[in-house]
């Protein structure tokens, strides 16, 4: 049979790896076939691409912020698209919404934004993340294109990269307005399979059968 589902009703998920992360690695395979599988339950098709990022053993912002400009150009953001970061992939996604949104005061909205793991500073930083750390990010500029309530952030309570994870939350709510969930044990969320990410980008994409996030 084939399906009735039009364009409107897919949503589009772009996965951002952690540093060093590749499509192949943690929890990016599982939920595509995750989502996948509660496609009909939701109502609509999901589209999910983890994009593999140039030279990511060793980050650059600009060299990331060009390709995801690459990826999914100004006038492809719509209502539909999601982008999920992990880890240094969340910083990635900021860089490139500020970026968009001051260079197409005209671009639109997407559906919402979840990182994983994000962070703005590291416990023990070495030169390559320290550039990443001290870059400034037009976070209201990133704020025009992502809807109130559709910037969710989750984070760990023993993350080894980022013991202070009280300040992280209060950075994530003050700086970008998100809702922040503090999860016990879950390091940096380099499992195999998560099913609160899952859940949370199907609460994002507005599931008719996902729990509410919070």
């Amino acid at each position: 049979m084939q399906s009735t589902l039009t364009p409107a009703e897919t949503k589009q998920v772009f996965i951002v790896p952690r540093w060093a992360g590749a499509p192949h690695d943690d929890w990016y395979p599982w939920l595509s076939e995750q989502l996948q599988r509660v496609a009909a339950e939701d109502g609509f098709d999901y589209n999910i691409q983890t994009l593999a990022m140039p030279a990511w053993d060793l980050p650059v912002i600009e060299r990331a912020v060009e390709y995801l400009q690459q990826v999914l150009p100004a006038d492809q953001l719509h209502s539909n698209v999601y982008l999920v970061g992990h880890s240094v992939g969340c910083l990635a996604i900021l860089h490139y919404l500020a970026t968009v949104a001051k260079a197409n005061p005209e671009a639109q909205q997407i559906g919402g934004v979840l990182c994983v793991a994000g962070w703005f500073s590291v416990d023990s930083p070495w030169q390559d993340i320290l550039n990443w750390m001290g870059a400034p990010i037009d976070y209201e500029a990133a704020r025009r294109l992502i809807p109130q309530d559709k910037m969710i952030v989750l984070l760990s309570d023993d993350d080894p990269y980022t013991s202070g994870y009280q300040e992280n939350e209060r950075l994530w709510v003050e700086r970008l307005h998100s809702q922040v969930s503090i999860l016990p044990g879950r390091q940096h969320f380099s499992a195999r399979l998560d099913f609160d990410v899952r859940d949370a980008v199907r609460d994002l994409a507005g599931a008719m059968t996902a729990p509410v996030f919070g």
